[in-house]
This record gives structure tokens, C-alpha cells and sequence, in this order.
């Protein structure tokens, strides 16, 4: 009997990997490319191409200027990678985290890092190895945070992105956007963002601007920990924290908050 459920789990596990991977080629929004990046080579190294080693910048400064949330809420972080991000926001106080990818090979390095974590907030880290686009569960999360997820996507896939922003996002809460790269570029991934066009996508979705930073200190703009501090001249980052409009559908809007000038 033990053999047989062994046999059963890896026959699940197989079933799951093989769906993720099909998947990956159903739509522009599910790139095989970032498998490919993920198992090459044995695995892609700390801080190299897009991994940067650790919490994103952006959100580590953002998350210091925030008290910890009320208890019981729940943050997603699609385009996990290692779950660098996902495990800041359960040191943070969150009750539950969704790290989400597409790529296997990308949640099988999240995992290893969760179990190399010192923290018991990784307990509070699920793994999710999932196409964003086909999330059907019905959940919903107060805290969503895109930092260099919406950047990777096909340009294609923008507008599913952010309709499925707002269907993913709970009643009262809010997506976080890193704005990145900032700045004039041919082609992609990461293609060039900036907030007019993170804000085309979004305030058609619902979404209205509440929290607009366009002017972060370089030591708060996104980047891996070897680049030159002064490469956030050519691929800048702004912090957009977004909330659905209570007057969907009728086209209410308010004005943003910038710079947290309240």
C-alpha cells in the first residue's frame, strides 16, 4: 500500500508538472521562456537576470513604512521566482501568502528557499505552480504585489492582466505595482513601463491611483545587489499602490495621492 501511494503521489506530481508546462504554451501571457531561464544550467543563480537575492527594494522600503495588517489578510505575489518577496510579507504579519509561478523549475527553487529560511513566517508561504491567467479557485486576496511581473508579460497580455487584478482582489484591498523599467527601451523582457501606461491598464479595470511615488531614492529603486546604483538613471522604478473604484461601472475617479503629499 505504501508503495502504491508513492506511486500515486508521482504519478499527481507528474500529472501537475505536465499541465503547468502545457499551460506555459496556451497563451502570450505564459511564456515557456521562463522555464527555460529557470532549469538551465542546473538552475538559475542568485542575483543573476532577474533574480536579485532578496527582497525587492522597492517593497522592503515600502513594507518599513507600514504597520504590520490586521490580522487574517492574505497577499498574493504572482511571478514569485524564489518567494523572495512572498516571505517579506509573512515577516510582515501576513496570516497568508500565495508565491505564485508558472515555471517548475522556479517553484522548486522557492521551495528550497522557504526550507533554508530561518524564519517560521515561512510556514505561512504557500507554493503555488500555476498560470496566473487560469486562477478559478474564487479566491481572493487583500494585498497583491506586482514587482516585475507585469514587465515580463507580452504586451499582448496586458489587459487580461489587469482584469484579472481586479477579480483576483479582495473587496477593500489593494495592488502594489513596482513601475519597472522606467526609461527608453527596444523590446523586452522586461518591457519599458511607465505609470501613464500601468495607469491605461488599470483605470479601465477599475482601478483608481491612491499612493503615486515617482521620485523613489535610489537606494529604494529596483535592482540586484552587484548593478551600479546609478543604472536606476536608465531603468527607473515608481511605486503605484492601487485600490478598486466603490463606483465601478459609472466612472467615477478620484485624483492619486503623489508622493504621499496627503
Amino acid at each position: 500500500p505504501r508503495m502504491l501511494r508513492k506511486r500515486a503521489l508521482a504519478a499527481s506530481c507528474f500529472s501537475l508538472t505536465f499541465q503547468t508546462v502545457r499551460s506555459m504554451n496556451g497563451h502570450a501571457g505564459a511564456s515557456p521562456h521562463w522555464e527555460k531561464l529557470w532549469a538551465a544550467d542546473g538552475g538559475l543563480p542568485k542575483g543573476t537576470r532577474f533574480d536579485v537575492a532578496g527582497v525587492a527594494r522597492p517593497l522592503a522600503a515600502e513594507l518599513s513604512r507600514r504597520g504590520p495588517p490586521p490580522s487574517g489578510k492574505s497577499a498574493l505575489v504572482p511571478g514569485c521566482g524564489r518567494a523572495y518577496d512572498a516571505l517579506a510579507f509573512a515577516k510582515h504579519g501576513y496570516a497568508d501568502v500565495v508565491a505564485l509561478d508558472i515555471s517548475p523549475a522556479a517553484c522548486h527553487a522557492a521551495r528550497e528557499e522557504m526550507k533554508a529560511a530561518s524564519s517560521s513566517a515561512a510556514g505561512r508561504v504557500e507554493i503555488r505552480c500555476a498560470d496566473f491567467f487560469a486562477l478559478d479557485d474564487g479566491r481572493k486576496f487583500d494585498t497583491i504585489w506586482d514587482c516585475t511581473f507585469l514587465c515580463a508579460l507580452d504586451p499582448s497580455a496586458r489587459e487580461e492582466w489587469a482584469r484579472r487584478m481586479a477579480s483576483l482582489l479582495a473587496p477593500g484591498g489593494e495592488l502594489i505595482t513596482a513601475v519597472f523599467p522606467i526609461g527608453d527601451r527596444e523590446g523586452g523582457p522586461p518591457y519599458a513601463m511607465s505609470v501613464p501606461l500601468v495607469r491605461s491598464l488599470l483605470e479601465p479595470a477599475g482601478f483608481e491611483a491612491i499612493v503615486v511615488l515617482d521620485s523613489l531614492p535610489i537606494e529604494e529603486q529596483h535592482r540586484r545587489p552587484g548593478d551600479d546604483p546609478n543604472s536606476v538613471l536608465t531603468r527607473g522604478t515608481a511605486l503605484v499602490t492601487w485600490i478598486l473604484r466603490t463606483d465601478r461601472g459609472r466612472g467615477g475617479q478620484q485624483s492619486p495621492v503623489s508622493d504621499r503629499d496627503e
